[in-house]
Order: structure tokens, then sequence, then C-alpha cells
């Protein structure tokens, strides 16, 4: 299947691409104009917090990634290490190989800044699981969230209340003791996994990644497990602030939004992303999951649904100009040149 997929990655984006643009065009040519006229006033502030609360949520992705650096991560000041992280995202963002390009961009930068090879490339590999697997944990409150639906305050509702922070607790515990604990239950599921359904996508490659980025992780939470749950949980507030962007943007059009409803669209428009991974920027993908996300907590307004659009792709823009600006002070400073 990931040899299919390979062979035939331009038509398969091709197709994904033509698909996605006949349905978002079916959104716009419903748009009345003239609601959307009344919004564009609102469009400067609304930028302008977008991109405080993603510059908060990247920031504390750069502060995990410090602490999984164990003691190498003193010898990089935070503003350096916020160019290093960011102009690495914002190419696996955009390159056709997606993460792994932008993670390989990190590790030579951290090479060339004299970090030691081994230690380098496992700060990097555990900072990427612990932002997989918080989301992975956003996500399941996410689901359940919508799942139950709008809970009141009322009695008859304190059970239910109670059980799902039971079910959360008890998945967040297993999610944990699934990524750290020494017997590699993570690798070795993975490779079960290969043997009973033979999937070509799990090559021996990916086996042996997963027991080294499994291996790494565990060896990080018996030594650090302080650090370790302080980086777990900026990677949480990575993703909370992602999704604060849309909580700003909605509340500012007057809409009754709250926070965890925000964090539920990001989630899903998040998933929708990784699905259409293949897709350079993911887009018309990434528009299309912020459609059908807002449609789930009942914001089904087309105007608004391209004002969110907007106020998306233009942080996305100003964050990529910022990285055009960084990756050149980098190669100034460090004198390299990023070959892809």
């Amino acid at each position: 299947m990931f040899t299919y997929i390979h062979k035939y990655r331009r038509y398969i984006i091709a197709v994904l691409l033509i698909t996605v643009f006949l349905l978002i065009s079916r959104f716009v040519a419903s748009i009345d104009f003239n609601k959307f006229k009344v919004y564009i006033s609102e469009m400067p502030e609304m930028f302008a917090g977008v991109v405080i609360a993603s510059l908060i949520s990247y920031s504390s992705s750069t502060i995990a990634w410090s602490l999984c650096m164990g003691g190498d991560g003193k010898k990089i000041s935070f503003p350096v290490l916020f160019m290093y992280r960011h102009v690495g995202e914002m190419l696996s963002a955009f390159n056709p190989t997606s993460v792994i390009a932008g993670e390989s961009l990190k590790a030579v930068i951290l090479h060339k800044k004299g970090i030691d090879g081994t230690q380098g490339v496992s700060s990097i590999l555990l900072h990427r699981v612990l932002i997989i697997f918080s989301s992975i944990l956003l996500m399941t409150i996410s689901l359940l969230y919508l799942t139950v639906g709008s809970i009141t305050n009322n009695g008859a509702n304190i059970l239910l209340i109670i059980t799902l922070i039971a079910i959360i607790s008890a998945f967040a515990f297993f999610v944990l003791r699934f990524i750290v604990h020494p017997k590699l239950f993570l690798a070795k599921t993975i490779e079960k996994l290969r043997n009973k359904t033979r999937w070509a996508f799990l090559s021996e490659k990916l086996i042996n990644s997963s027991y080294e980025m499994n291996r790494v992780t565990s060896d990080y939470f018996r030594e650090n497990k302080g650090r370790f749950l302080i980086a777990f949980l900026l990677c949480g507030v990575y993703w909370i602030f992602a999704s604060v962007e849309f909580l700003i943007v909605l509340r500012m059009m007057g809409l009754d939004i709250s926070l965890m409803q925000s964090v539920v669209v990001e989630m899903g428009v998040s998933l929708f992303k990784t699905i259409g991974m293949i897709v350079p920027a993911q887009i018309g993908v990434e528009e299309y999951g912020n459609k059908v996300m807002l449609d789930a907590i009942g914001v089904v307004s087309n105007e608004i649904w391209l004002v969110v659009t907007l106020m998306r792709r233009g942080r996305q823009l100003f964050w990529l100009l910022t990285a055009g600006i960084f990756i050149m002070l980098i190669s100034k400073k460090l004198n390299f040149k990023y070959q892809r």
C-alpha cells in the first residue's frame, strides 16, 4: 500500500486537490459578501490576536524541546532555539517529505551548533513523541466532548462528569506507561502489528525507528521524570494555544464559543491535516477541515468559515516569511547551506 501511494503520489495529490476544491467552491459560492464585509473591519485585531496566540504556542513547544535536550538545552538560548525549531517546522509543513525534512534540518543545525549528534537526534525524537501523544490525549478528550455533547451543571450530570474525568485520567496514564515503559511496549506493539497484518508501510526501517524512539523516551523518563512531565504538559499547551486562534477569531465575530469547543475544532483540523499530509501545506485539506469542524460545533456560516480560513492562512504566511528571515540568520551564523 505504501509503495502504491509513493508510486502514484502525484496523481493522488491531484485527485485530493480537485475533490477538496470542488467542495470548497460550493461553500464560497454561497457566501454572502455583504455579511463578509462586516467582518473585514475586525480582521487586523483578529490577526494580531492569532499571531500572539501562535507565538505563545510555538514558545511552549520550544521550551519543551529544550527540556528534552537535558543538560545540552542550557547551551542554546531560548531565542536561538526558537529559530531552530521554527525553520524546521515550517519546512515540515511545505516540503513534500513532510516531518522528515524538518527534523533532519533541526539535526543538521544542532550538529553545526556543537550538540552531540546522538543527543540532538534523541531530543528531536522525544519532542516529536511528546507532541504526537499530547495531541492524541487532546483528541480523545475532544471525541468524548463531542460524543457526550453539552454537559450542564445540574446534579444529574455529576456522575457523568466524574466518569469522563476517570476515563481521561485512565487513558492518560495508559498512554504514559505505553510510551515510557522500559519493556518498550509501543515499539513491540508496532512490530506485532506488522507481523500480523504484513502492511507494506510497516517496514523494517520504521520498526527500527520505533524502537529507537521508544528507547529514547523510556530512558529520558526514567532519568528525568520531572522534566518529562513538564515537557509533556508544555506540548499540551502548544496545542491549546493553537486552538486559542479559533477562540479569538470566533469570539471577535460575536460567537459565544468556549475554549473546549475551540480545542475540539483544532484537534479535528489537525486530524484532517495529518490525513492530507502528502499535500504540501495541506492546501485545501485544512480549509475543508475548518469547515467540517466548525459545523461540528454548530458554526455553519460560510462567511465565518472564510474569515477563520483567511486568518489561519494569514498567520501561516506571516510565520513562513519569519522563517525565511530566520534561515538567513542561521545560515550566516553557522556558515552552512541546507540541501533538500
